[in-house]
């Protein structure tokens, strides 16, 4: 006879025991020679007794054997005669018992039975035993429906039995199983009822979560918790069943549920628990909904929102609240929520709070690309907060004022600034190395590497002006080590630096080191990584993106293209204000402007560069990079006092510092109107120097420019030659001549538009026509051109726009005079 379903009926003969119990059950059955000896134990509801009836009917002819069911309600003396009964080797037993309570003699019995057979352990189903009992009972209950019930039961048999009774047979119409959840809940609260106050208290706060159970150090609250898994209300260990919480949190009055809350001020909080509590008034409740809100934040954002809220409708501060939101904001890199957020309340905000909604929103002005309010809101007012001075001093630092890293690192070396924690020495490390990056003889460099490294190992993802390791990889960038920069940036982003706002800044700088190293498809691929981020970009991204995107297609597109997208992105540049740490993004919009005759567009952003690196008593690690951008533009605009400017002050910073000593050379070589067979050598090496200092595109940009003004067609050759080889794309004929071209000193692209014009023989009116301008500004473009190349007759000209452009001159000579 199955000893699983022997009826077709629902409760109470409707059986569900565990396949595993079944199994030992049968094995213990059929063993031949020895008397049967089992011990069948579980919780309250689990039909130990029907099953030790089942037993005992199979067993009806079988001598020496006793059944015993509640054993935990033996005493002493009764378990006494039982082990005597067991001396007997004829003798059988089959033992029923809850889990709890056991003394030590029932204990010691058990362990004597179990020399026979394994307890079978009852009063847990998973889904599969329960599809097995129903299916062999002929009952029509879907699977779903099934390990929903077992889920919302914690598989605790009884419980399973009441919601497939209250479930019923058939299509289910109650998708969420509330009716169950309620029509078993009242069967659970009536349980609850029959408990003694204390245990029905130990077993409610356990349901509630109350961390103050767990680890247990009370003997009393101990049984309780025992008591509550001997009824079938906890699971083992006093951890909360999902329906009997739901029972219990509808059915506990709200001030006891608030003092449970508050009893517990950490761990997990039930989501029915803080619905149950909105909309009620209490400080205390306030406190405790943020302090789980604030527990969850690193985790479940949207949980901690929920619980945020909870707590503000408790009457909690709004300020408080609202701080603690725009952190969430910040890691998720919604900037704009997050100063919005801080906007709102920063002035009521005191202490410790007044310094995070400072920290986000100076941040917050950094990321938009405004780092004068950053640093304004640094300034706002004294703190103690050693990590607010320091980022206060980093931003002011971007804007050209050195004083508050001076008076920030006075605190450290007096021993005030507080405990060296490693958010704090990284900062440390940080601040001397931008101090130093001030001289020529400082060492800034390493100690913005270690900064760099000793932030990660921080694990600090909250808000910050700008990341260690940018300002690390653009002080790399500033003295030529491209190749330092990008295993700075890699580590950064292995590391996790920041946390999630922060990674798709360190992918676009990784994006702008990889295109500036010929690593094209590297620059790409960190820019599709962004693309396919779902954070959005501040508006200091947005630059740094467009500069990269600039950089890439002037390096590997053609002018069209260039220019296609420089209408796309150029007003972007009018969205930040000139810093430091934009300082790169930026030099590719003052270089790529004049292409387009746009440099009015960028002036600004240079003048703004010019005037921060003047208060900082132009630097030459940050000012090197300036002039080198300076003289191009300068160069492309036929700025003659600009280019002289530049020039001197690169051959001035030259004497401390290799990358300054190599564009100085270089920019003396982009002066000359002409070159010799005998400069080739010399104009070979100074460009393999601008590319072993991650310049390779300029040093072949120098060498095709060059190789344009040679008297000897076989050096042009073979300077052209020579910068294909530095980079593919920078040699007349490359896919990347146009850009190439355009920009290699001697004419801006609408001139060279009306130069290829004037050698096809078009007169000033057809060249307008062509070109959607007025005759009389075709003439003064060719007035320009004039001037610029120094032609001294129409033959001159002539023959300097053929080796410029190299097209046909057919009817040139008529037309260039017209």
């Amino acid at each position: 006879m199955a000893l699983s379903t022997r009826s077709a009926s629902l409760p109470p003969s409707f059986q569900l025991w565990p396949q595993l119990a079944l199994t030992q059950l049968e094995s213990a059955l059929s063993a031949e020679n020895r008397p049967l000896r089992l011990a069948v134990i579980g919780p309250a509801g689990s039909d130990k007794s029907l099953l030790l009836r089942q037993i005992a009917e199979r067993l009806t002819e079988v001598a020496h054997i006793r059944f015993v069911d509640d054993g935990h309600l033996l005493s002493d003396e009764q378990i006494h005669a039982l082990m005597v009964h067991l001396d007997d080797p004829r003798a059988g037993l089959v033992l029923g018992c809850r889990t709890w309570p056991w003394s030590p003699a029932l204990a010691a019995l058990i362990r004597r039975i179990e020399q026979d057979h394994p307890a079978l352990a009852l009063g847990h189903l998973d889904a599969e035993d329960v599809i097995r009992a129903v299916d062999a009972a002929g009952r029509s209950v879907d699977p779903g429906c099934i390990h929903a019930i077992v889920e919302m039961t914690a598989s605790v048999a009884w419980l399973v039995k009441q919601a497939l009774t209250a479930h019923g047979d058939g299509y289910c119409r109650d998708p969420s199983h509330e009716r169950v959840a309620r029509a078993v809940g009242e069967v659970i609260a009536l349980r609850l009822d029959t408990l003694d106050p204390e245990s029905a208290r130990v077993v409610r706060r356990a349901s509630l979560g109350d961390d103050e159970l767990t680890p247990v150090v009370d003997a009393a609250a101990s049984d309780a918790l025992a008591l509550g898994h001997a009824e079938g209300l906890l699971l083992r260990g006093g951890r909360p069943v999902p329906i009997v919480r739901t029972t219990v949190t509808r059915t506990t009055p709200v001030a006891q549920l608030i003092d449970v809350l508050v009893a517990s001020p950490v761990g997990p909080l039930d989501a029915e628990v803080a619905t149950s509590l909105g909309g009620h008034l209490d400080s205390r409740l306030a406190r405790a909904l943020r302090t789980h809100a604030d527990e969850a934040a690193p985790y479940d954002t949207t949980r901690a929102s929920e619980l945020y809220d909870a707590a503000l409708a408790a009457g909690d501060d709004p300020a408080l609240i609202a701080i603690r939101k725009a952190r969430m904001a910040w890691h998720r890199g919604d900037v704009d929520e997050a100063a919005s957020l801080v906007d709102a309340v920063v002035r009521e905000a005191t202490g410790d709070d007044r310094d995070e909604a400072l920290r986000i929103l100076g941040s917050a002005w950094s990321a938009r690309g405004l780092l004068r309010a950053s640093a304004a809101t640094y300034r706002t007012q004294p703190t103690d907060d050693f990590v607010l001075r320091a980022q206060g001093a980093v931003s002011a630092f971007g804007i050209g004022d050195s004083g508050p890293l001076t008076d920030t690192l006075r605190l450290v070396d007096t021993g005030v600034s507080g405990i060296p924690t490693t958010l704090h020495v990284a900062y440390v490390k940080l601040m001397r190395g931008l101090l130093a990056s001030l001289t020529p003889t400082g060492n800034a460099f390493d100690d913005l590497v270690r900064a760099s490294s000793t932030y990660g190992d921080s694990n600090e993802h909250g808000p910050v002006p700008e990341l260690p390791a940018v300002v690390a990889a653009i002080g790399a960038i500033n003295i030529g080590e491209l190749d330092t920069a990008a295993n700075i940036l890699s580590d950064a982003l292995m590391e996790d630096h920041g946390g999630p706002w922060a990674r798709s800044r360190l992918l676009l700088w990784a994006a702008w080191i990889g295109v500036h190293r010929q690593h094209p498809e590297e620059s790409a691929a960190r820019l599709a990584d962004v693309d396919a981020s779902v954070l959005p970009l501040s508006s200091r991204e947005v630059l740094i993106r467009d500069s990269v995107m600039l950089a890439h297609v002037k390096r590997y597109g053609s002018l069209e293209e260039l220019r296609a997208l420089w209408e796309r992105v150029r007003d972007d540049v009018r969205h930040v204000e000139p810093d430091l740490y934009l300082l790169h993004p930026l030099r590719e919009f003052i270089e790529t402007a004049p292409l387009f005759d746009d440099g009015d567009r960028v002036m600004p952003a240079l003048d703004g560069l010019t005037t921060i690196l003047r208060g900082l008593g132009d630097p030459m690690m940050w000012s090197t990079p300036v002039l080198w951008s300076a003289f191009h533009r300068a160069l492309l605009d036929r700025d003659g006092h600009g280019q002289a400017q530049a020039a001197r002050g690169l051959s001035a910073a030259a004497r401390g510092s290799r990358l300054a000593a190599t564009m100085s050379l270089a920019v003396g070589e982009w002066s000359r109107s002409r070159i010799d067979d005998g400069d080739i050598d010399r104009i070979e090496q100074i460009a393999m120097r601008l590319a072993d200092l991650g310049l390779a595109w300029e040093g072949a940009r120098l060498a095709v420019s060059l190789s344009e003004r040679s008297r000897d067609r076989r050096a042009g050759t073979r300077l052209a030659a020579f910068a294909r080889a530095l980079h593919p794309n920078a040699a007349p004929g490359a896919s990347g001549n146009d850009v190439a071209l355009a920009d290699s000193g001697l004419l801006s692209a609408r001139e060279r538009e009306v130069a290829v014009l004037v050698l096809s023989g078009m007169t000033y009116a057809e060249i307008g026509e062509a070109i959607f301008i007025s005759p009389r500004t075709a003439e003064h473009h060719i007035a320009r051109i004039r001037r610029r190349l120094g032609a001294t007759s129409r033959t001159d000209l002539i023959d300097k726009l053929k080796s410029i452009v190299g097209a046909d001159d057919s009817g040139s000579e008529s037309s260039a005079h017209r």
